[in-house]
């Protein structure tokens, strides 16, 4: 059996859902201390928070960029209600999710290039630990919810004709895409500026139900964003 017929009858089981976790130690220790350090430098400015309004209302947008552990583009936004539960909040609402991911890699004599498109769109509550909207302060966030998840998947290679469709300089290429259920599983820290205003460094991750063969899949994402209340 060739690469081409041997890689189609693995397509589902190990792309493009292939759980590679590679995730980047730099990436991480850059991240978080400058996440921290953003927060701290807020706290001279939230020390004497505005005197809450009752024109403020619990209903809010978010976005924010990011990566998954391929180290490739990643983003997330959403609209969302915000129930605040003496100390902590209940915040629900749709979220979309998305990216587009490069890996490129070698067998052999050949190199081959995976270019997946995903995109997310759902429902999410998340449940905010120690969460004041009219103080500073930091707060802790966990969250579930239920989507569809949307991937389109295509490898290539200029070299290795086994794959499937003949590319017009040499090689070949395969491809494969599809929809279908999943949830999301948020993990986050966050900082309320005693305003309307919030940050979070946030890790989304999606896991579809119908997933590649019998394994279960997983797809972290890690993003840093920015919510406004109205």
């Amino acid at each position: 059996m060739d690469r081409g017929e041997s890689r189609g009858l693995l397509l589902r089981c190990a792309r493009p859902y292939d759980l590679r976790m590679r995730i980047s130690s730099d990436l991480l220790a850059s991240a978080f201390p400058a996440f921290l350090g953003l927060i701290l430098s807020s706290t001279a400015f939230a020390a004497d928070p505005a005197p809450e309004t009752s024109t403020t209302l619990p209903i809010g947008i978010r976005g924010g960029i990011g990566t998954d552990i391929t180290g490739s583009l990643a983003y997330g936004a959403g609209l969302n209600y915000l129930a605040e539960l003496g100390g902590s909040g209940l915040e629900a609402g749709i979220v979309i999710f998305g990216g587009s991911f490069t890996e490129t890699t070698t067998e052999g004599a050949h190199d081959y290039t995976e270019n997946t498109d995903l995109f997310v769109f759902g429902a999410l509550a998340n449940y905010l630990f120690n969460y004041k909207r009219s103080e500073s302060s930091l707060y802790v966030l966990i969250g579930f919810g239920l989507a569809v998840v949307s991937v389109d998947w295509e490898e290539s290679s200029p070299t290795d004709t086994s794959l499937g469709t003949p590319l017009s300089g040499g090689g070949s290429k395969m491809g494969d895409d599809g929809s279908g259920a999943g949830s999301v599983l948020n993990l986050g820290l966050g900082h309320s500026f005693g305003s309307t205003f919030d940050l979070r460094l946030e890790a989304p991750i999606i896991i579809p139900f119908d997933g590649p063969g019998e394994s279960a899949a997983v797809i972290p994402t890690f993003l840093l964003t920015a919510g406004i209340r109205f």
